[in-house]
């Protein structure tokens, strides 16, 4: 597995167009495989003041195109690309880890519903989603939880930062490789985990 981050400029207009047309973003994320048909987990993350495109896949993405349209000018390489399966190799059971997870509790729906923002329900559906992904949630808080727009309907997406405690590496490495909760076609679902607060400061 393959985790990559890439500094978007959010001064430019068809950077602007591209983080408000899902299908767009789907697509040229895509597209930075060989074939465009694998679906990497990807995210948006604000980090040092900067908006990041977050991947993690399967194969080793090629970023050329989205620098040069959405990436900052003059700045190259504007992305980083790190070999992650080293670290899902070192979540033994039993280890403890700083996570940030970006998903949706459920699927898309036709209105938005202002219950399922309750930050202790988001905590309840992560700690039951642990029962089923290979970990145990030690703490974890909610910074956001709003719907967004999806096909003329809503997806809620809420973001959770933590600790949690592996307890089964095999499911819990297939978890974070292939996404958790609803809506990963939508950017959702994408976890890291790091020793430290975050990944890039590992």
């Amino acid at each position: 597995m393959f985790l990559t981050r890439m500094a978007l400029d959010e001064n430019r207009e068809e950077t602007k167009a591209f983080l408000h047309d899902t299908g767009r973003m789907q697509r040229e994320i895509r597209a930075a495989f060989a074939g465009g048909t694998l679906q990497p987990l990807y995210r948006l993350d604000l980090i040092s003041s900067r908006l990041w495109l977050v991947v993690l896949s399967r194969l080793r993405p090629t970023m050329y195109q989205l620098h040069d349209r959405y990436g900052y000018p003059g700045v190259f390489p504007s992305w980083e690309t790190f070999d992650y399966d080293e670290t899902l190799y070192e979540a033994e059971n039993g280890t403890n880890w700083n996570f940030e997870l970006t998903a949706s509790p459920q699927g898309i729906m036709p209105d938005r519903d202002p219950n399922l923002t309750d930050v202790h329900w988001l905590t309840q559906w992560l700690a039951h989603q642990g029962d089923q992904c290979g970990f145990e949630l030690k703490s974890a808080e909610v910074p956001e939880a709003a719907w967004i727009p999806a096909d003329d309907a809503y997806i809620l997406e809420a973001v959770w930062t933590g600790v949690l405690t592996v307890r089964d590496q095999e499911t819990f490495t297939w978890s974070v490789e292939n996404g958790i909760g609803n809506g990963r076609e939508n950017g959702l679902g994408l976890m890291t985990i790091a020793r430290n607060h975050t990944f890039w400061e590992d």
